[in-house]
């Protein structure tokens, strides 16, 4: 805007100089000798929702009638000669006029809304050829932040995943990882976000680190209205790695045990076989104790006897020529022969019989023994 050189500053503007102005009308008064204007201010402003915003309307310009407007909807109309109209509990408003040249009006919205889109604040003047100045409102939203993973205890050494996630944020927040108050490096984790209908931001973010030392674990997320951050916290605590336990021991000692119990089974077994076989023995005559003697005892029943049993027996001259010459020849028949026979006589040897039992047994058995000779 071009000044009006004709104007002396301490002149026109002597309270500008008196010392206890508002910063805001400082402002204004820096400016010397200009032409007829409408300012707002601050032309930006980015809030929490909830908070309370304050914008300045200043004019050297006559008027009647100041509206201001918010995203096109009039919330306060202000008479130059009565003052605000109406009442709204939404907003309020301040007189900074000091000067009867200088309208200064300060307008406060005492609980900014939220919107995902920009809001326009105007001042408006009426009636005035300048008509009106706009200022851009951002309402921001802050949400919460939380690690999904509780305290825990890991091995040194193991990799560790943390993650972290920050839901409700109007812009998309900006989320960060603290170890033991540092600020880990925005290439050390990912982070991915979405909006939702509501246009409301929801952010992941995943942190893996290698488990070295018992570390607290953090996780920010902020905008940039917000004057703090917002916080999540775990305690990580590393422990030695778990060394693989030796079981030779263990092993050692089982076998030992599993070699007695076989040992004493096996002893067992045939301590039973044993006294089974002996209870055998003394209850049966073992298969050794009969004995076909043939060779030794060539005695016949014939021989036994000698004709006692058998009644048609009768001694014979066996000193003879012929008879001699006869039972070799007999002999040697047999001999050549050989046919299967039947032993005279089973002899029974034990250790408590004697062999005049046996004939004793023999002759009270009262078998009849035949002896057929061949002549």
């Amino acid at each position: 805007m071009p000044y009006k050189s004709s104007w002396n500053t301490r002149e026109q503007w002597p309270d500008c100089f008196s010392g206890n102005m508002h910063g805001h009308i400082l402002q204004l008064c820096v400016i010397q000798a200009v032409a007829s204007f409408i300012h707002l201010e601050p032309k930006n402003a980015t809030v929490l929702r909830g908070s309370e915003v304050h914008f300045n309307c200043s004019t050297d310009e006559s008027w009647d009638v100041m509206t201001w407007l918010l995203g096109g909807r009039t919330i306060l109309t202000i008479s130059v000669e009565h003052g605000p109209l109406g009442r709204d509990e939404s907003v309020s408003t301040v007189n900074h006029s000091v000067m009867s040249s200088l309208s200064v009006w300060e307008l406060v919205l005492l609980n900014a809304s939220f919107s995902p889109t920009v809001q326009e604040v105007t001042c408006e003047l009426l009636p005035t050829k300048l008509g009106r100045s706009s200022s851009a409102l951002f309402v921001q939203e802050k949400g919460n932040v939380r690690i999904l993973e509780s305290d825990q205890s890991v091995q040194e050494g193991m990799l560790v995943i943390c993650h972290c996630q920050a839901s409700g944020w109007y812009p998309d927040p900006s989320v960060s990882w603290v170890v033991n108050g540092t600020t880990v490096d925005r290439g050390d984790y990912n982070t991915s976000s979405f909006q939702d209908p509501n246009g409301l931001f929801s952010s992941t973010s995943v942190l893996q680190m290698k488990a070295e030392t018992s570390t607290m674990v953090e996780c920010w997320a902020s905008v940039s209205a917000a004057r703090a951050h917002q916080s999540s916290s775990l305690k990580l605590t590393v422990v030695a790695p778990n060394t693989p336990q030796d079981y030779t021991v263990v092993i050692t000692v089982i076998v030992s045990v599993c070699t007695i119990i076989l040992l004493a089974v096996l002893i067992l077994v045939l301590y039973y076989r044993k006294k089974v076989t002996k209870s055998s023995s003394e209850n049966k005559v073992s298969p050794s104790l009969w004995t076909v003697n043939l060779s030794s005892r060539r005695r016949s029943v014939a021989d036994e006897t000698r004709g006692k049993v058998n009644l048609g027996y009768h001694t014979e001259d066996v000193t003879s020529s012929g008879h001699h010459e006869l039972r070799n020849r007999a002999d040697s028949t047999i001999n050549i022969i050989s046919p299967p026979r039947v032993p005279d006589i089973i002899i029974f040897r034990s250790q408590n019989h004697k062999e005049e039992d046996f004939s004793k047994l023999y002759y009270k058995g009262g078998k009849t023994v035949r002896r057929v000779t061949t002549v």
